[in-house]
């Protein structure tokens, strides 16, 4: 076949045209998969797994008055408000008053309230860590051992980054790993459920030594080897004078998106199957009329408060399955004067405490991206027949037939199994087809729940569905065979923003990116380029 008569000019033309369009390609693509990388940051690629702590609720953080009836007052507000989590602090001392705590638990449990306590260090101190860690583990252990039965999460200091909460000395990790150590130890001795929360890390953006960034005090933690002290991590993602929709993650950008630093620091260390809890956060919001110092935490109109408090937890629920309690700050500050710019965050009495409350009182029933273990009660699971639960171990099928139903808000769905060396297959329908993930039977879309390897016995994620619009949708499982094998373990729901998808875009960049690479192959040859350059490069030696 005779070739195209085109002139070496033509070709070196259309071979830099070719040229250009193929770095445009390229460099568009680059472009737009940055944004996507902006837009999907913090949010996990892949199908969550089990995550001890996580699973978003909404608590409030409070001040425990000493007097019965101020505390049944304040209990009876925060159940017509519907919030049943609550944080509350309590500062070690040599003279602690075991009998006031004690009444103050008794009528926290009698109200229907769950507490998280947070086990911080002496206010008269300038908080400042004991010489000798045992002395602050062993109250620790002495709390855990009175009130074991009552407590399921414990929070060990506040803030240890800040220098105003270590003494009014520089910050130490290596002074708090050992501090944490002990205090683990005396609580998990004294309470074998205990479940550890490693002290909320307050936002800054400096580098030491007074003050140290939470990402980067978060590292030494880990370089010390505090991992094994703490299950749950902890933050203070406040929202200062920005959105929750802002999505910059900026060492040097205090926001709401600032939590996912502590998140990526946890995943480069190895510790990603742990949750991070917001020991503190919000948005600040004084009168108008305000004559008070101004607030270091930004400040926004009452309106916004509520608006931006809602669409954090939205954002939160629909993109972090990491994240775990959020506690608001602050149900009613108290022991503060009347001048000071924390009164900002008070909720009682204002149109943020309605607005909680009917948040409170619409959540859907339906699941949110993360993990959910199997369970009759489970927000979203619906059953039939005569399934077996048991928390350790998911759900158990009785009989072929027995069906469930989970529903679901997010993009991708996968269903947790156990395989081993028995004959079964759950059929799998996602919004009413078969599941597209998901080989085909006779019967439609089939997981296969016998073990390729009959001496393997294991647990795993089987994605049965993505990709799917954001919203709402609907699983449904039937099962074949596998009674008395737990074969059931629960859902792992992702999610992925339509922006952060490849789409059209790609492929017309693509098929830019491929017809430019075609004409380069063919021009390029004939446009003689050596000979051209070669003539030029004598041309500008005779100048």
């Amino acid at each position: 076949m005779n070739r195209l008569p085109i002139s070496p000019r033509l070709s070196r033309a259309l071979s830099l045209i070719c040229a250009v369009l193929l770095l445009t390609a390229v460099v568009a693509w680059g472009s737009i998969n940055q944004g996507r990388a902006f837009l999907a940051r913090g949010i996990p690629p892949a199908l969550p797994e089990p995550m001890i702590g996580a699973g978003l609720g909404l608590g409030v953080n409070v001040d425990l008055p000493a007097n019965e009836a101020a505390l049944t007052a304040l209990l009876d507000q925060l159940s017509a408000a519907h919030l049943r989590q609550i944080k509350a602090t309590f500062s070690y001392s040599d003279a602690f008053d075991w009998a006031l705590v004690e009444q103050q638990l008794a009528q926290i449990e009698a109200a229907g309230l769950t507490l998280t306590p947070l086990l911080d260090g002496d206010p008269t101190n300038q908080f400042a860590p004991p010489a000798d860690p045992e002395q602050f583990a062993a109250w620790a252990g002495e709390f855990a051992s009175r009130f074991g039965p009552q407590i399921d999460h414990y929070i060990i200091w506040d803030e240890p980054n800040l220098t105003t909460h270590w003494g009014n000395r520089p910050v130490n990790p290596d002074e708090y790993t050992a501090l944490l150590n002990a205090a683990s130890r005396a609580i998990r001795a004294a309470d074998g459920t205990a479940l550890i929360v490693a002290a909320p890390l307050a936002p800054t953006i400096e580098t030491g030594p007074q003050n140290l960034a939470p990402q980067l005090y978060l590292q030494r933690l880990y370089e010390a080897d505090a991992a094994g002290a703490f299950d749950i991590v902890a933050g203070k993602p406040y929202g200062f004078d920005s959105p929750p929709t802002d999505r910059t993650v900026d060492p040097d950008v205090l926001n709401f998106s600032h939590l996912i630093l502590l998140r990526e620091t946890m995943v480069a260390n190895g510790d990603g199957g742990k949750a991070i809890w917001a020991g503190n956060w919000g948005w600040n919001s004084l009168p108008a009329d305000w004559q008070g110092p101004p607030s270091i935490w930004g400040q926004v109109s009452a309106a916004q408060r509520v608006e931006w408090t809602l669409d954090a937890l939205q954002r939160a629920r629909a993109e972090w399955p990491w994240i775990g309690q959020m506690y608001l700050e602050h149900w009613q500050p108290t022991g503060v004067s009347e001048n000071d710019p924390h009164l900002g965050f008070a909720i009682h009495d204002t149109p943020l405490a309605d607005a909680l409350s009917a948040w409170l009182l619409s959540e859907p029933a339906m699941a949110y991206p993360g993990f959910h273990l199997a369970a009759a009660e489970a927000v979203g699971q619906t059953y039939s027949g005569g399934w077996r639960f048991e928390p350790a171990t998911g759900a158990d099928i009785s009989a072929s037939g027995d069906e469930v139903t989970f529903t679901f808000y997010g993009t991708d769905i996968g269903i947790r199994v156990r395989r081993a060396d028995f004959r079964a297959r759950f059929h799998v329908w996602v919004d009413g087809q078969p599941a597209p993930s998901l080989p085909r039977d006779e019967s439609g879309a089939a997981l296969v729940l016998t073990a390729p390897d009959s001496s393997e016995d294991y647990i795993t994620t089987v994605a049965v569905a993505a990709g799917l619009e954001p919203g709402i949708h609907t699983v449904r499982l039937v099962a074949d065979r596998g009674w008395e094998q737990w074969a059931l373990r629960g859902f792992a729901v992702g999610y992925r923003p339509v922006a952060s998808q490849p789409g059209p875009a790609d492929w017309s960049l693509g098929l830019l990116a491929l017809f430019s690479i075609m004409g380069l192959i063919v021009t390029i040859p004939r446009a003689g380029w050596p000979a051209w350059l070669a003539a030029r490069s004598s041309w500008f030696r005779r100048l």
